[in-house]
């Protein structure tokens, strides 16, 4: 198209000013050596094109240029060249403007006062990186300017949203808005629409209860929607034919709306659910009612506005149904978080055939502080009533009543039209008056009227803003950009000499467990005799007095079995010296803890001690174990009395067989007594292997400190834990046997050992039962005190000789058959626990622990891979960074490469502002330029085929 031309020569060098002027505003933008960039500039630019637009478009004889396109997500290709009858260049008039007087110095000689034909190639070019930018999603950490449309429901907004995209849009009820839209249109020769989700939110509802209206704050303003640390881009359809586009918008919507599934399910002619499913029933069981996540649209084709906008959900106040009031506040929200933009300018919607003062949404923006960058936009135009009182709305046209700082337009979409037939309509109505139903009072704001004129303003105040705020967003890109590749460079990195590492790191870690086995076996004595002393604690306990005698007394090996207190006289003998008894024997003695990760739990028992000699003590509770077996303190069957034990000997003796003792009656109480060794025994495998395990986790966390955050630290880890767990039940098994056969019959050929315990446990029982039977006979006597246990050799001769001299004033003992049986089990139970202990630690210092020295090394060689056929592949997977570091880095390097798409962008805007003819070249290498923009796929976006395989 030609230029247009001027009134007079004084005009054109106007225009020339204002060209030149325009030009040094964008020479005073950051150059790229101002800004930190990680892309490939392409340098090669002709001397007098130092802004053209040259390099950002494939035109013959060039090859494509990085610095505009290499790397972008898929915005609007560049633009062809402009017919010459293009409409919105077919009439040069002054066209009054509502606007407030701009204090923007850049305003004056701007490029809207070139010609139409370089108007139109800015705006493109400035809208296309808008949206570009925009379509990145980097506005979440730059503030982009924007258009925002907004309105009551049934405000016209939906209709408006499809005019203003040129397309014919679904207007089925709660379709297209329940989420919002953004929306991006340019020229192109061929139609296109690609449609993405853009994800940012997941869906969280509370369980077993709805909703309530108070679930929806300010710090949670889309309640149960939960804000994501990242933006999942998911692209879902892209279409040639516009006839699809309602039916895929619609299933767009329903995918975003089912937070729970796979989009790839909605997909129209691909998912299962969009192929054997009704759209209708679909819609009405979403999981979700509205989401803030956005549908995205990029649409391409012949005449289209360069125009890109975000459609908000319709603001309501009394839903349906009463458990969905909640919805009220969350739509609202979402409407004021955009509105809420400093750089959004505002569309509001609001129709003719209802008061102004009803619109819900223009007196948020209102209250939101944002009626200067508002433009308002009565709609429904032809329903106005013919006698109705219009004076309102041309008070609003005249700036008179509900100010906006961008004033207003009038639009009339009716139902039932085409795209073209309403372009004719509105023609009809607003240009030609030819609608008798439109009041003439209205003809003065012609130049406000139809969706025409609503989309020239909207590019150009569109594009005037970013052309301003485009020296801060390229330093908050560059900013941002600088930041990233700060946090990236701080992440580890894979060392140079993969296997190197891999094999150091595990032979210093196998060495070093090597040696603490070695030391464990060495040293690890205090686990398995605190075990011994367990055992013995839980030893069989009888009462030795019979239940005529008082008071009772239970038999122990500490003072809970001496004489009870009673009125100290000068005729009894006390035992010289303070005795302080103990309940365990001296061989056990040294339990001074462990020394490889239990010493805190596993110290010598302190013993307890009268509180004197003489006098009335106290009555002692039994000692209580340490950890780990503090738990069996009380473990094992209450005591017997001497008539309980006589009358298990009466009931198992063979008839007409007096003062014999049957084998069963030893047999039984013997096996009785040991059958609670098991859990005992459980914890002292645990507690060896848990020490074990504590020891070498301290060994692999020395061994591989450099890599703590690789996958070998934490697979080596779970493989150790693994290994262990197995050697833990093998030896448990083998343990359980052992028991087992403790506890099937009594057998031993230690028979001068046994004969020993039997004949101390038998002193001990006769000393004992010999003082309660002498201080029932003579209470007056002072008891004695102490223990046998703790006399030493010459105070239990001592002792021998006066219970011999005592004996003679008591009758004989009717229990002493029953008191040798006693002797007997205990006897036989001291043996079997000690011989029992020594299996134990055999089967742990000298079985498991040096099992697990031998094959620790070839089991988690084998376990990580390396023993394999490609180890190589092994040493790579091994180094890779755990989970967290990884999802970090990945997030990181999304994020960066969005900022450098973006940095690009700008530079390429810098460099050609839209005034090189080749953007509008429809040649072949173009065209092969834009075939190939629409296969790019933003990184961290997911295909539709990728999705249906998996799932659909």
């Amino acid at each position: 198209m030609a230029a247009v031309p001027s009134a007079t020569s004084g005009a054109n060098r106007g225009r020339a000013r204002g060209i030149k002027r325009e030009r040094e505003s964008l020479n005073s933008l950051p150059s790229d050596n101002e800004v930190t960039s990680e892309t490939n500039q392409n340098t090669s630019r002709g001397p007098a094109t130092d802004h053209s637009l040259e390099s950002a478009t494939d035109t013959p004889g060039m090859a494509p240029p990085l610095s505009y396109r290499h790397g972008r997500s898929d915005a609007p290709t560049p633009s062809e060249r402009a017919e010459d009858t293009e409409p919105l260049f077919r009439e040069v008039r002054a066209i009054p403007r509502m606007t407030p007087p701009s204090n923007n110095p850049q305003e004056e000689g701007s490029f809207f006062q070139e010609s139409f034909k370089d108007i139109a190639k800015r705006l493109k070019a400035f809208n296309d990186a808008l949206g570009e930018l925009q379509q990145l999603g980097v506005s979440h950490d730059v503030q982009l300017p924007e258009l925002v449309l907004v309105g009551d429901q049934s405000a016209g907004k939906s209709s408006l949203m499809s005019g203003l995209a040129q397309l014919d849009l679904p207007r089925s009820e709660g379709t297209c808005t329940r989420c919002p839209l953004h929306i991006r249109v340019s020229m192109n020769p061929e139609w296109s629409c690609r449609v993405w989700l853009r994800k940012q939110y997941t869906y969280a509802p509370p369980s077993g209860r709805n909703i309530e209206e108070s679930d929806v704050t300010d710090a949670d303003p889309f309640y149960p929607w939960k804000r994501q640390p990242t933006v999942d881009i998911v692209e879902f359809k892209t279409m040639h034919d516009n006839t699809e586009i309602e039916e895929v918008l619609r299933w767009a919507q329903i995918a975003i709306l089912n937070d729970n599934k796979n989009p790839a399910l909605y997909v129209p002619g691909s998912g299962s659910i969009a192929c054997n499913t009704p759209i209708a029933q679909e819609a009405d069981r979403t999981l979700a009612k509205f989401s803030p996540n956005i549908v995205a649209l990029e649409i391409k084709g012949p005449h289209l506005p360069n125009l890109s906008f975000y459609d908000m959900p319709g603001i309501f106040q009394n839903p349906a149904d009463a458990k969905d009031d909640y919805l009220v506040s969350v739509v609202t929200n979402l409407s004021k978080a955009y509105i809420l933009h400093p750089s959004a300018i505002i569309m509001c919607s609001m129709p003719m055939n209802s008061d102004a003062e009803n619109s819900s949404t223009f007196g948020l923006t209102r209250k939101l502080g944002a009626s200067d960058r508002t433009i308002g936009v009565l709609t429904k135009a032809d329903l106005l009533a013919p006698a109705g009182n219009f004076e309102q709305w041309l008070s609003i046209m005249k700036g008179e009543a509900h100010k906006t700082g961008l004033g207003y337009f009038v639009t009339s979409r009716p139902q039932g039209k085409t795209l073209e037939e309403l372009g004719k309509w509105e023609s009809a109505m607003f240009i030609e008056h030819g609608v008798d139903t439109w009041p003439s009072e209205f003809r003065q704001f012609s130049n406000r009227c139809g969706v025409e004129k609503l989309k020239t303003f909207l590019s150009e105040k569109l594009a005037e803003a970013f052309a301003s705020s485009l020296p801060t967003i390229k330093r908050k890109v560059a900013s941002r950009l600088h930041q990233l590749s700060k946090d990236l460079a701080a992440l580890p990195e894979l060392p140079d000499n993969i296997e190197l590492e891999v094999e150091s790191s595990l032979m210093q870690f196998s060495e070093s467990c090597r040696q603490g086995i070695d030391e464990m076996m060495r040293l690890g004595g205090a686990l398995p005799r605190a075990f011994g002393a367990c055992l013995l604690h839980v030893k069989p306990r009888f009462i030795l007095k019979d239940k005529s005698d008082n008071p009772v007394v239970e038999i122990s090996d500490d003072e809970s079995d001496a004489p009870p207190p009673r009125v100290s006289t000068p005729k009894r003998r006390q035992v010289a010296g303070q005795i302080t008894p103990s309940s365990k024997r001296a061989r056990f003695d040294n339990t001074n803890g462990l020394t490889n990760g239990h010493a805190s739990n596993l110290k010598r028992e302190e013993t307890a001690s009268p509180s004197s000699v003489t006098g009335a003590a106290p009555r002692a509770r039994r000692t209580r174990l340490q950890p780990p077996f503090a738990e069996y303190s009380s473990l094992g069957s209450g005591p017997r009395t001497l008539a309980q034990v006589r009358a298990e000997i009466r009931g198992k003796m063979q008839a007409g067989t007096p003062d014999v003792i049957p084998p069963d009656v030893y047999q039984d109480m013997a096996m009785q007594s040991i059958k609670v060794w098991e859990k005992p025994m459980k914890t002292f495998l645990s507690a060896t292997m848990e020490q074990l395990h504590e020891k070498l986790i301290t060994k692999l966390n020395i061994s591989l400190e450099r890599l703590r955050k690789r996958l070998i630290y934490r697979e080596t880890a779970e493989y150790l834990r693994q290994f262990l767990l197995q050697q833990l039940k093998q030896t448990e098994d083998l343990a359980a046997i052992l028991l087992k056969q403790e506890t099937q019959r009594i057998i031993t050929f230690q028979d001068d050992h046994f004969i020993w315990n039997r004949t101390q446990e038998a002193q001990e029982l006769k000393w004992f039962r010999h003082n309660m039977r002498y201080q029932a006979r003579f209470p007056e006597l002072a008891p004695r005190t102490g223990t046998w246990a703790n006399m030493s050799p010459e105070q239990r001769i001592q002792e021998s000789k006066e219970q011999e001299k005592e004996s003679a004033k008591l009758s004989p003992d009717a229990f002493v058959s029953e008191i040798m049986v006693i002797a007997y089990i205990r006897g036989y139970y001291r043996l079997a626990a000690n011989r029992f202990m020594d299996k134990m630690a055999q089967l742990t210092l000298g079985g498991m622990l040096p099992e697990i020295r031998l094959r620790l090394e070839f089991e988690l060689r084998s376990r990580l891979g390396i023993h394999g056929t490609n180890p190589s592949i092994a040493y790579q997977r091994l180094m890779e960074e755990d989970t967290a570091t990884a999802a970090r880095r990945e997030t990181l390097k999304a994020e960066r490469e969005k900022f450098v798409r973006a940095l690009e962008t700008i530079q390429a805007l810098e460099s050609n502002p839209g005034l090189d003819e080749s953007m509008y070249d429809t040649s072949s290498a173009s065209m092969s330029f834009l075939r190939r923009d629409r296969d790019v796929v933003m990184e961290d976006s997911q295909t539709t085929s990728e999705l249906a395989s998996g799932e659909a």
